[in-house]
């Protein structure tokens, strides 16, 4: 990409160009937060509360000076060059620490360490640590410098108050004073919060400079896209893995009535909004630019978090009324949380718009106003009908726009014609598409974790392998449909909800609860719903292709040879000798599994266009990505309702560091490498390595994430137990293993690219065999040190030796040979 404007390096510290973009590190920082954002909905669903709603909007407030400060530090320096990568994974280290240590905010847990000293710390590090990193790249500009270490007064001035705070001794005010020590402490932050947020309203902008508005805009966008996909995440939590809590249709309906719900919401923000707000920040300049970046994107992005949060945590609520009755109204806090949430995230958005593109949001002023005449309602109504309310009030903004106010909704459209045809690679309904897979990635994590034995591990391998061959047929759409209609966003939608389903589903997929409906027909009727909207989106497609028609006959009949034999699979066994047709069952599964799997070579190559390497290779980069974050959420789950403790903290970092070197090991240089690979090849070529390297070898990869999530997750659960060897269990293998088939799967991309081996992988890879047998004699703790020890010092090693294989990466890009339709 040529980046205009200065790119000074200020020692090892880059500068940002005009047109630098997100990048991927800073995404799997965001996921990162997307744990805290959880923990916070967790932790207000836990007690609902009127103080503990208070407590909640303060800690996302804290959470958001956090993210603040690395947006703008990616706006300032490339975080993905030199050494900024480094100096990132050591404060996301401190991030996931606040997230942990969140729980104990404002009352400290016995037995553990000094939960809100340690939490008020590592915010400092986070604000400080960005701010330095700031500072130095422009040392040697003293007009640049002065300006930047004006951004320290804000920071510097709340930190009293926080280590106040967190300093606060555990008696004080008396053995009977916990009450006042929380709200002493709520107090203190609350008074840090507005300190610093009024200081950077003072102190002006001046420094605050926005250099790249791509990137800027992005930054936010992604956050929003992230906060949509946590609102899944926390949605579907309501159905717990291993509850023993059946599927019913109150369940099944309140699934569907959720994605539509966040499904139009997303839109308001996406269809108009952000486009128009891009352009605005284009056409401005100097202070000017700062300010409207500001105002718009650092303040009034903030209450569309905290609405998006309180809609998860009312959602939450929802699902779990909604699994035992339906004619039960909920308590008025959980209608005002999802009601409320709702209203706020729609206040935010109308002054958003007005703040950026000068107008009142017709269609989002009448939607708060349905909204908020309708919670006195829906106070009163079965939990399905409040739901449902809620989601007619919403879908009444999307109807409007495309009838009574069509005219001025066109007119816009017109307006940003000119942003959205600079639109490429992964789009925002495609991401919001990977979030819900991923979700139902770490659902099967949760099934392992609670279902132990290796047959439970077969079985979420080998309903991982369905959901992966799903995602990827919509990877493919994506790469030969490149459209933002509303007919393809409500198939999306569609698709979405259906997945959904199957993750809030899957405790029960492979037993026949009681008391609901038919776990193993639930999923296959799911994901036959996912794959028929695939297969007709691609007949409308290519309905004018006889060619292409042919390709969508190939891909639609293993796919009915499939359900067909999952059918057969979710027949109800007999009650009096279940065992007997037990190993039927399993046949049947592993038959359809390679049925749908196994079409790919079905499909002749020189029919199956890839029309855009770039968007191919980043989709699948992206789906590794999220991946990995959903790694670091599911290991931060397992220490939530425990008191903080020094091993519980070096378990999470030292996991942290593991899915970092991972993380490292595919982006540092395969991924561009593949990419570029992609680019270079035509046609049929083109075809056939999209589907070997990248459809099959990325599934070990993603096989090989969920077990190091399914791995750390147990490691972490029992890292208390610091005397016990790991020995054999199912935690230490799957951790070490889950390691080895992703580098596995690695090492097969690369081979399938490259056609050639590198030793040091190999070597890796016969180090962590060797090790996975030495270490079943320590302590689960330091068999994950020597884990991340090993990777790391393998991954550096790399790294200074690396120059030949960087050439690859660093190749002109190869032009492509046929852009994706747009239609």
């Amino acid at each position: 990409m040529t980046e205009k404007g200065p790119t000074v390096a200020a020692g090892r510290i880059q500068l940002v160009g005009e047109s630098s973009a997100v990048s991927r590190i800073e995404l799997f920082l965001d996921l990162i937060f997307v744990f805290g954002f959880i923990t916070v909905s967790s932790l207000v669903a836990a007690d609902l509360t009127v103080e503990s709603l208070l407590q909640g909007v303060v800690l996302l407030a804290l959470l958001w000076s956090c993210w603040m400060s690395y947006a703008w530090l990616g706006n300032a320096v490339r975080v993905d060059r030199g050494v900024m990568p480094v100096v990132v994974f050591v404060l996301a280290a401190a991030v996931l620490i606040v997230g942990v240590t969140l729980q104990e905010a404002f009352a400290d847990k016995p037995g553990g360490l000094h939960g809100p000293l340690l939490l008020v710390s590592c915010y400092l590090i986070v604000r400080c640590g960005t701010l330095l990193v700031a500072t130095v790249a422009v040392w040697r500009d003293p007009a640049v410098r002065r300006r930047r270490l004006q951004a320290w007064w804000p920071p510097l001035a709340s930190a009293p108050l926080l280590l106040a705070a967190g300093l606060l001794p555990t008696d004080a005010f008396g053995d009977d004073g916990q009450q006042t020590r929380e709200w002493t402490r709520f107090a203190l932050v609350l008074a840090a919060i507005v300190v610093d947020y009024v200081g950077v309203r003072i102190v002006g902008v001046v420094w605050w400079r926005v250099r790249s508005v791509k990137h800027w805009t992005e930054r936010f966008q992604l956050i929003v896209l992230v906060a949509f996909g946590e609102i899944i995440i926390s949605a579907g939590r309501g159905q717990s893995v291993g509850a023993g809590t059946p599927v019913t249709w109150g369940v099944v309906g309140g699934a569907v009535l959720s994605m539509l719900l966040v499904g139009v919401l997303w839109w308001t923000y996406f269809d108009i909004a952000r486009f128009a707000a891009e352009d605005a920040l284009e056409h401005t300049s100097g202070a000017a630019r700062a300010r409207l970046a500001r105002d718009a994107y650092a303040y009034l992005h903030l209450p569309m978090i905290v609405g998006l949060t309180l809609l998860s945590l009312g959602l939450k609520h929802t699902f779990e009324d909604l699994a035992f009755e339906l004619i039960r109204s909920e308590p008025p806090l959980s209608v005002f949380a999802l009601y409320g949430g709702v209203a706020l995230y729609l206040l935010a958005l109308i002054v958003f718009e007005r703040r950026t593109m000068g107008i009142w949001g017709r269609g989002p002023i009448v939607g708060l106003v349905l909204v908020l005449a309708l919670a006195p309602v829906a106070a009163h109504t079965p939990v399905v009908v409040e739901l449902g309310l809620l989601a007619a009030a919403v879908v009444s903004l999307v109807l409007l726009d495309r009838t009574v106010f069509r005219l001025r909704h066109r007119a816009l459209h017109r307006r940003i014609e000119p942003v959205t045809e600079r639109l490429s690679g992964v789009t925002p309904k495609e991401l919001f598409l990977d979030l819900v897979f991923v979700f139902a990635f770490l659902q099967v994590t949760q099934l392992m974790t609670v279902r132990t034995g290796w047959r439970a591990l077969a079985e979420g391998i080998a309903l991982l392998v369905l959901v992966w061959w799903a995602w990827c047929c919509y990877a493919w759409l994506g790469s030969a449909l490149r459209t933002e209609s509303a007919f393809v966003r409500l198939l999306l939608l569609g698709a979405a909800a259906s997945i959904l389903v199957i993750a809030v589903a899957v405790p029960v997929i492979f037993d026949d609860m009681s008391g609901g409906l038919p776990g193993p027909v639930v999923f296959v009727t799911c994901y036959g719903i996912a794959r028929a909207l695939n297969i007709a989106a691609f007949w409308m497609l290519a309905r004018k292709d006889r060619v292409f028609r042919g390709q969508v006959v190939r891909l639609a009949v293993p796919a009915v040879v499939a359900l067909v034999l999952l059918y057969a699979a979710s027949v109800p066994l007999p009650p009096e000798d279940p065992g007997r047709f037990a190993a039927l069952r399993a046949g049947l599964w592993v038959a359809a599994v390679v049925v749908d799997l196994g079409s790919g070579y079905l499909l002749n190559a020189r029919h199956w266009p890839i029309r855009s390497a770039e968007h191919w290779a980043d989709r699948f980069g992206l789906i590794i990505l999220v991946a990995l974050g959903g790694a670091i959420v599911s290991t931060g789950a397992s220490v939530s309702n425990r008191a903080v403790s020094a091993p519980m903290i070096g378990a999470t970092v030292l996991g942290l560091v593991v899915v970092a070197m991972l993380w490292w090991v595919y982006f540092d240089v395969d991924a561009t490498a593949g990419q570029r690979r992609l680019q270079s090849l035509q046609d049929g070529d083109r075809s056939r390595l999209a589907l070997e390297a990248y459809v099959y070898t990325h599934l070990a990869m993603i096989i090989g994430v969920v077990l190091v999530a399914l791995g750390l997750r147990k490691t972490v659960a029992e890292i208390e137990r610091i005397d016990t060897a790991a020995g054999w269990s199912m935690s230490h293998l799957t951790l070490y293993g889950g390691v080895i088939v992703f580098l596995v799967g690695d090492k097969a991309f690369w081979w399938r690219i490259r056609h050639r081996f590198r030793r040091r992988r190999l070597a890796m890879i016969a180090t962590l065999l060797a090790l996975m047998v030495v270490t079943t004699v320590v302590s689960r703790l330091a068999g994950l040190a020597v884990l991340a020890a090993v990777l790391t010092a393998f991954t550096a090693a790399e790294a200074v030796g690396i120059r030949e294989l960087r050439d690859v990466a660093d190749d002109p890009l190869v032009e492509e040979s046929s852009p994706p339709h747009r239609r």
